[in-house]
Formats: C-alpha cells, sequence, structure tokens
C-alpha cells in the first residue's frame, strides 16, 4: 500500500512539479529554468524528481540536450517550452 502512495506521490509530482504553471516573461536561461525546470531537477541543477544536470557539456553535445529539452525522455514530458526557451536554456545549462 505504500508503494501505491509513493507512485501516485511521484505521478502527481511529475504532472505538475515540473512545470510550475507560470509564464516565464524573461528570457535569460536561469529565469526559464527557475521557473520551468527547478522543481524536478533542483534549483541549483543538483537533481530532485529528475537527475541533476550540471556538467551537460561533459556527457552531451548541445543537440543531444536541445532535443531532450524538446523532446523530453522517458521519465521526463517534452514540449514544456516553447522552441525559443528550449534554445535559451539549453544553451544556459551547457554553460554549467
Amino acid at each position: 500500500m505504500k508503494q501505491l502512495w509513493a507512485i501516485t506521490a511521484l505521478v502527481l509530482i511529475l504532472l505538475t512539479g515540473c512545470s510550475s504553471g507560470k509564464t516565464s516573461t524573461a528570457m535569460d536561461g536561469e529565469s526559464i529554468y527557475k521557473d520551468s525546470c527547478a522543481a524536478c531537477h533542483g534549483d541549483k541543477l543538483q537533481g530532485a524528481v529528475g537527475p541533476g544536470v550540471t556538467n551537460m557539456k561533459s556527457k552531451y553535445s548541445e543537440a543531444e540536450v536541445l532535443k531532450i529539452v524538446n523532446e523530453g525522455t522517458k521519465k521526463m514530458p517534452g514540449n514544456l517550452l516553447d522552441e525559443e526557451k528550449s534554445k535559451i536554456v539549453t544553451k544556459w545549462l551547457m554553460e554549467k
């Protein structure tokens, strides 16, 4: 029964937590990240429900990160950001 509650809580977090519901008017990578990504990936990129996203440049090319941001993964939904914001936050992540 505890596992069912844990799974239910995780699903709710994934459905509501990765996108804060706020629309970012700022067009800098850090603001976009804080508004749309930090709930799952941590406010300091350290990871939370989702994995940490530090040192992305050593793991992926910029095109690969952009694809992940746009399309998502098995656990992360895609299309959370429009094309322009996806590019901005990807460039910002590549510098972290």
